[in-house]
Order: structure tokens, then C-alpha cells, then sequence
């Protein structure tokens, strides 16, 4: 975070807020906490009276899948548990196998399956489970530049895994952020706007699969090599990242008309 204000006390003790802030949102969303709320969900398939904030991400996570045609979808993660595990077993060469691991768990891979309301958040299917991370680091940058806007900051840039922006840098100069995996991009300009990426080479399982799933498919797409998302806040730019990274390009093309106010640049 960075943070332009007079009072440097004010300002250290708004980024202790922010931080305190975060702690208790990785406490709700976090697949690497075995006591979060989403691992209790995944664990269970139920949880009753689930955080206000869980619900509001959950609903714009179901519309984003509404808008893809399901390009975009939490509840990949049998996806991503099939592929963990098939990799991490170094005598597994027989990708045949893996094809038939996917196909036991690409009927649970649907965002329909999950019943969403203020009191109670549910599975239909047992097995489903939801991932949070082509979503959350979003949700979170926009949480924390609300707190900082609220609190009076009027230049500031965000980058807690995505970024977010209020007004520009010294003298309202634009931000200027890098794209490394951009081709003929050198930096795009942020002021009270958001950008998020995706590429396969966030995590990689081997030379062709990564992390990011084509639903249809089951298995790692390949149709690009990255995506990055101008969008007005970050938890739409990284939803749609995501989204278009793995939706092929006939499809890319309908989220414009929905969309009027993105920026897509891919390679």
C-alpha cells in the first residue's frame, strides 16, 4: 500500500486498520486456513449463518458465471485437488490416467450447485468444493481502498494481490504499472481505476497444465498466455482475468457488450 498524507500517526495507524482488516478477511476466505469459513464450507457443504461478506462474493461470483457462460466458476477446486495430486506423485506419467481422474469429478464442477442466502450457504452435490482465489484477492483490494477512501486518503495505489487505485500518484500523475507478461505493453495507466492478471504461470503443475481450468474441458487451458483486466474495481478485473483466460476467443468477445466500462489485453 502506499499512501500519501501529512499526518504520518494518522497514516500508520489507518495501515494497522487495513491490516487488521485483512487478517480477518483471509480468516473467511482462505483455503490454507483449515479453520476458515470456506474450509468449513468445503468440508461440510453447509454453513449457516455465513459472513455478510461471503455471501456478497459468492453472489458476484455467481454472476460473473452467469455472464461467462461459466467460464468463470468457484467451484473448480476437485479440478485443482485431481491435478495437485496426480503431479505431485513424480511416478505418474500416464497423463490417460489423469483424463479419467477429471472425469470422476467434472460433474461436481458447476457453480449451479451452490445454494446461496443470508442464512445459510449449501452444496447440492456431495464432493463440491469452492475456491476463492480467482476472486478474493479482488474482493480484498477493493475492502481495503474503501477503508483508506473513507478514511480521507486521495492518492493511493493498492496492491494486495490485485490493484486498485484512488486518484493518481504526486500531483495527480497516473500510475504507471508494469505488465512484464504483455507483449509491446510497457506500463498501463491507473487513476481511480483497478487491474488484475491471470496466466498459467502462477502455478504450474508441468509444462502444459496450471491452475487455471476450462470447465468444458476439466483440464488446464492453454488458449493464451496471459490476461490482465482494466476494469473500475479490482474484484471485477480479477473475476474476468480469470474468466478470459480460459474461455475461448469467439466467447471473449460477448463480455464487451456486458462490460462497456473493461479493458482487455491479452498475449
Amino acid at each position: 500500500m502506499t499512501l500519501f498524507h501529512k499526518d504520518i500517526t494518522f497514516a500508520k495507524n489507518t495501515l494497522n486498520i487495513c491490516i487488521s482488516e485483512i487478517v480477518r478477511l483471509e480468516k473467511i476466505f482462505s483455503l490454507f486456513n483449515e479453520t476458515s469459513f470456506i474450509s468449513e464450507l468445503n468440508k461440510t457443504s453447509y454453513l449457516k449463518n455465513p459472513p455478510k461478506e461471503l455471501v456478497e462474493i459468492l453472489n458476484f461470483a455467481n454472476t460473473i458465471s452467469e455472464n461467462t457462460n461459466g467460464a468463470f466458476d468457484i467451484s473448480v477446486q476437485p479440478l485443482w485437488i485431481t491435478h495437485a495430486n496426480f503431479f505431485r506423485n513424480k511416478n505418474n506419467k500416464d497423463i490417460n490416467k489423469l483424463k479419467e481422474e477429471i472425469q470422476k469429478v467434472k460433474q461436481l464442477v458447476s457453480y449451479k450447485n451452490i445454494s446461496i442466502s443470508n442464512n445459510e450457504i449449501s452444496f447440492k452435490q456431495k464432493g463440491v468444493k469452492i475456491t476463492l482465489n480467482g476472486i478474493a484477492q479482488g474482493y480484498l483490494t477493493d475492502k481495503i481502498t474503501n477503508i483508506l477512501k473513507e478514511k480521507g486518503f486521495t492518492n493511493i495505489l493498492i496492491n494486495l494481490g490485485e490493484f486498485n487505485s484512488i486518484g493518481g500518484y504526486d500531483e495527480n500523475r497516473d500510475w504507471n504499472i508494469a505488465t512484464p507478461y504483455l507483449d509491446n505493453i510497457e506500463y498501463l495507466k491507473l487513476n481511480n481505476s483497478a487491474i488484475a492478471s491471470s496466466g498459467g504461470y502462477g502455478t504450474k503443475f508441468d509444462e502444459n497444465h496450471h491452475h487455471l481450468f476450462d470447465t468444458k474441458t476439466g483440464t488446464s487451458a492453454n488458449y493464451l498466455n496471459s490476461v490482465t483486466v482494466k476494469a473500475p474495481n479490482a474484484t471485477l478485473a480479477d473475476a474476468l482475468s480469470t474468466a478470459v483466460f480460459v474461455m475461448p476467443e469467439i466467447e471473449r468477445k460477448k463480455l464487451e457488450s456486458i462490460y462497456p466500462n473493461i479493458e482487455i489485453y491479452t498475449s
